[in-house]
């Protein structure tokens, strides 16, 4: 299995989940909405942007997320990107751990940031049952915590390729 392989089944695992779970809280009786962005102040989630999973119009807990109970499993893969090698050990959608080995500018990441989080919702297409985003990023010194979603493969990719090009050339992912 190549690495595209790899992405593609851990997306699919993931979105196949959140499908069941959506389904699941519509059908609780309580309205709700699922993928819902908010801006959540004082957070450390880059542009403080966040994507909920469910937000549920009754009880008295509105934000509902999931928690996957299945997660694919492989040995780990290196995997090479142009001048970059990376190290890949686990691949959860909702929740991919970037190492970069350096330090990250937040600023370098506006232009993707825009593209796959959509905080606008300029892409929105109301004719499709997810938005196709990802949920949120964290950047933390060296460190990426990104929450996919029901973002296409090509949005970490496009992410990888992204950090290649800033000149980043060992990355562990987890």
């Amino acid at each position: 299995m190549d690495f595209e392989e790899l992405l593609s089944l851990a997306r699919d695992s993931y979105v196949g989940q959140f499908v069941t779970f959506v389904d699941q809280q519509l059908l609780s009786g309580a309205p709700g909405t699922s993928e819902v962005k908010l801006q959540l102040d004082g957070s450390a989630l880059y542009r403080q942007y966040y994507c909920v999973d469910f937000l549920s119009d009754a009880g008295d807990k509105p934000a509902i997320e999931l928690a996957p109970d299945e997660e694919v499993t492989f040995d780990p893969v290196e995997v090479t990107l142009g001048e970059m090698e990376m190290s890949v050990s686990r691949l959860q959608w909702n929740d991919v751990v970037i190492a970069t080995g350096g330090p990250v500018d937040p600023r370098d990441l506006e232009d993707w940031f825009e593209d796959w989080f959509d905080p606008d919702d300029t892409t929105f297409d109301p004719d499709t049952r997810f938005s196709g985003n990802i949920h949120s990023l964290l950047i933390e010194g060296e460190n990426l915590s990104v929450d996919l979603g029901t973002a296409p493969v090509e949005a970490l990719i496009e992410l990888l390729v992204l950090l290649e090009t800033l000149g980043y050339r060992k990355l562990r992912i987890s």
